[in-house]
């Protein structure tokens, strides 16, 4: 990281940053080329581990992309605001904000208790609630759901 005055280097800290963000963008590669998408997610702390949970449909492009190559980096920014400058100084505007960012492996998840597990949390992340919810059977066949654990992450912070 280039500017170290800005990195977040207290986990409990970059785990305070992503349970304040709501969405989280998935880069990864497709026949050499990148490809990125915004996604909602949900998350799980297992000591310094990241645990990222996500969903999309059985089939499509991302799904293709990832059965063919699980490796993807992640990106997630909140905290969002305008840094005021002047109309004599433009370059002195900017703008604040909370990151985190990482790499990681997709697992596919399979077993109906992983899934439901799993869109627990992107529900709980997406509503900011504890409450847990009960999901058919058919629609947890019917939807693809994956994470991605992570020991590679950092966290960056400019106010």
């Amino acid at each position: 990281m280039r500017r170290k005055d800005r990195e977040i280097k207290n986990t409990d800290e970059i785990f305070s940053v992503i349970k304040q963000c709501k969405t989280v963008h998935i880069a990864m590669v497709d026949d050499g080329k990148p490809y990125a998408v915004a996604l909602n997610f949900g998350f799980d702390r297992t000591g310094d581990t990241l645990v990222l949970y996500l969903h999309s449909a059985m089939e499509g492009r991302k799904t293709d992309i990832l059965k063919r190559n699980p490796n993807i980096y992640f990106q997630m920014d909140c905290s969002h605001g305008l840094v005021p400058g002047t109309p004599g100084n433009p370059c002195s505007f900017s703008w604040n904000y909370d990151s985190v960012m990482g790499c990681g492996q997709v697992t596919f998840l399979t077993e109906s208790s992983q899934k439901e597990h799993a869109l627990n949390r992107i529900l709980q992340c997406a509503a900011n609630t504890e409450e847990t919810f009960e999901f058919p059977e058919q629609m947890l066949e019917n939807v693809c759901v994956w994470q991605i654990a992570s020991n590679d992450f950092t966290g960056k912070r400019h106010r």
